[in-house]
Parts: structure tokens; sequence; C-alpha cells
């Protein structure tokens, strides 16, 4: 054939260099720069031309591929400048990269397709109302344990009334409950307005689509801030409450997120044989889930072996989580398996590696905004400092975290704060404060 003469030639020169044989033959300029240069060497509109040629010729040539080259296929109708087409793709690739775990690609997939879409206005129509939500939908889940909580708040309540307006309520009710996860992933309480329109909206959706499992979610986020800042007793009931509503309609990502953190629960409360089993199931369902599924498994599994004393098992399992956490992206994730492991490390003498591990948490935390955290490990990083000598870098590790505890109504974690400024003081010597 005259084209594999032509790359032949190519290839010969240097110019091209073959970069995989299958399942089809793909080459690869050797330089950007002459990439470039041959890019650079075609008229505006031959550009475009070939690019469409390519986009279409790939969609007939590889029907059954459209998830895998969504992402190529993108590219090629952009600059071709066929937008429309471009957005599908990047949704696709958005989508495809999130089934396979990759939410940094997904994310951005999603953030290219928003940045290809017009300015909304009002006379907008209604296929492009629904695809701006869903594509924010995108970013937000794509995003949500690396992007800051106030970001994703201030993104997703733009749609809100885009979504209502669109008056699909399964549209609607995932947008609520990510506000309300979001909202009290930043400190804000259940009782405040914002929290509880967006739970009070959920719960509507359900009862007006006659789906127990969205009462379910609503119930699960509830139980998630208590089992974190309490009452703890009560956000236990909650989740034993939603678990099996979510096994019934075979959510196993609901289900999963809901037994892990019934799992941490039950080992506050030093019922550690329920703990077990809730871990297990959870770890059992996730892996049929998401990446963050399988990593807030993980999270809760250490929780139960590290409640239960069971140091040496809990530091592999924080130890693989934070390294899956920190090499997909997972941020949120890797913050609070740094407090576990962190918190083992500690209660072994391993003071170093507590240190650095927390500090890498605390560091985290502030750069994805992660308020409920932060505090804790803060004051667990003072304690590690106390313990290495380091009196100065332990100042101020108290007073600000329990202040910080204390406005977001989180009992649990100023329990620990005031736990850990005990331990410390004892450990200067200073007996009557601790």
């Amino acid at each position: 054939m005259v084209i594999d003469a032509h790359l032949d030639t190519l290839e010969g020169k240097g110019l091209i260099r073959l970069a995989a044989s299958r399942p089809e033959l793909e080459y690869l300029f050797r330089h950007w720069l002459v990439q470039d240069a041959a890019y650079g060497s075609l008229l505006k509109q031959e550009r475009r031309e070939l690019h469409r040629l390519v986009g279409e010729a790939l969609e007939a040539l590889y029907p059954e591929r459209g998830g895998e080259l969504a992402g190529v296929l993108a590219i090629h109708f952009s600059e071709a400048g066929h937008t429309d087409k471009a957005v599908e793709y990047l949704i696709a690739a958005g989508r495809f990269a999130m089934d396979r775990n990759a939410i940094a690609e997904a994310f951005s997939a999603f953030d290219r397709a928003a940045s290809l879409l017009p300015a909304a206005t009002d006379s907008d129509e209604d296929a492009l109302r629904r695809r701006r939500v869903e594509i924010e939908l995108g970013r937000g889940r794509a995003g949500w344990t690396f992007r800051s909580v106030d970001d994703i708040v201030e993104d997703l309540e733009t749609i809100v009334p885009v979504a209502e307006g669109l008056g699909d309520l399964e549209l609607i009710a995932p947008i609520h409950l990510a506000l309300a996860m979001a909202r009290m992933g930043r400190g804000e309480r259940t009782s405040e307005p914002a929290v509880k329109r967006s739970l009070d909206r959920v719960a509507e959706i359900g009862d007006a689509l006659h789906d127990p499992s969205l009462r379910a979610l609503q119930l699960a986020v509830i139980g998630l801030g208590q089992i974190f800042t309490g009452p703890l007793r009560e956000g236990v009931m909650a989740l034993e409450q939603a678990v099996p509503l979510l096994e019934q309609r075979h959510d196993f990502i609901g289900a999963a997120f809901a037994r892990g953190a019934l799992a941490m629960g039950y080992a506050s409360l030093g019922e550690f044989d329920k703990a077990e089993k809730a871990a297990r199931y959870a770890t059992e369902l996730a892996v049929g889930g998401d990446l963050i599924a399988q990593l807030d498994a993980q999270i809760a599994e250490s929780v139960v072996r590290s409640a239960r004393g069971q140091l040496d098992e809990a530091i592999p399992i924080a130890e693989a989580c934070v390294l899956r956490a920190e090499e997909t992206g997972a941020t949120a994730c890797v913050v609070m398996s740094s407090w576990v492991l962190g918190d083992v490390y500690q209660r072994q003498g391993r003071l170093l590696e507590a240190r650095q591990t927390l500090q890498r948490g605390a560091d985290l935390a502030l750069v994805v905004d992660r308020k409920m955290w932060r505090p804790s490990l803060l004051a667990w990083l003072g304690t590690s400092a106390t313990a290495l000598g380091d009196f100065v870098a332990a100042e101020g590790s108290w007073d600000d975290s329990l202040a910080t505890a204390r406005s977001i109504g989180n009992q649990f974690g100023e329990a620990g704060i005031l736990q850990k400024r005990a331990e410390a003081s004892a450990q200067r010597g200073h007996h009557d404060p601790a």
C-alpha cells in the first residue's frame, strides 16, 4: 500500500517511530518540534478538514471502542470545529475514566467539556441545560477528593436552579446529596439551613419517586456526619436503618460507604464483633464499586483494627490506602488515612514516622479544605512533636484546633484533641493541667 511506503520512508528518516502494533499500528513523531513543524505547515482549513476526516474514520472503523477512543475523538472534533460532538465525546471520556478509577483524567475531561459550552442564557434549550448539569455533576464526582470543598459547593449551587427548572427529579437528587455531604465536610451541621434544605429535598424526591434508597442515602449522610462529630450512637442508628434499604436496591457503592461508616461507629462504641463484620462486608461490596468506595472500605478496616488494638494489622492496611490514594489523586482519602496511620505509628512509639505522616495529612487537609480532619491531625502532630522534645513546634497545636472543632460542633474531634493535649502536658511533666 502507498501509505505503508510513506510510513517506511518517514520512519527511515527518523521523523516518526512505531508506538504500538496492537490493536492497530500507531506511529508518533520522534520529537514534538517535528510534529509542531508538520502541523504548522498546514492551513487552518486543511487542519480542520483533516481532524474531521480522522474523527469520522475512527468512528466508522471502531464503533465498539467509543469509550476507549472518546478522548481522542473529542480532540479531533474540537479541532474540526464540531463543538457539540466534542462535548459529547468529552462526557463519554469522563465517564469511561471514572469507571476505571482514573479520577484526575475524568475531571480533566469533564472540565474541558465545561469550557467548550457557551455561556448560559435564559434562552438555552433544555438539551443544553441538561448537558450543563450532567457535566457539573461529573466534575463534582471526579474532583470530590482533591478539590476545595468551597469550590465544589459553589459549582454545584450554580446548577441547582437549572436542574430544578428541568424538573428531572433523578437529576436533582444527586446534586442535593453532594451538596449536603460537601457542606457537612466543611463543618456545617445538619440543622443549618443550607444543609437541611438539601437533605429535605432528597427526602421529598424519594417520596415522589417512591424510591426508599434516596431516604436511605439521606440517613447515611446524616449518620456519617454523626459518626465523626457526634452524637455517635445516633449516627450508628441512622446507618443501621440506611444499610438494608441500600442493599435492597443493589446500591453497592452506597451500601459499602454506609457499611464502612457503620464499622467505624461500632468500633468507637467498643462493639468490635459488629465492627469487624461491617468492615468485612464493606470491603466485599466495594470490590464492585468505584475507587472511593474501595479506599473508604480500607480506611474503615484500618480504623477497626486500630481501635481493637491490632496495630500490626492496621498498619499495612492504612499504608496501602495512603499509597493508593496518593497514586490516584484521591487527596481527601490521603488525609483521613494519614490520621489513622499517624495515630498507629504514634502508639507504637514510631514518633518520626508519625510526625511525617501527620504533617503530610495536615498539609493536604489545608489544601483541600477538610475542616473535619485538620484540627485532629494538628493535635496529634503536636503530641508527636512534644514526645520528640520539639516543644516550640507543639505550641499552638491545641487552642486553634479546639476552636475549630467546637465551631463546627465536632464533639468527637474535640474529645480527641483534649486527650492529646493532656498527653502532651503529661509528657512535659505538667500533671495538673493534664
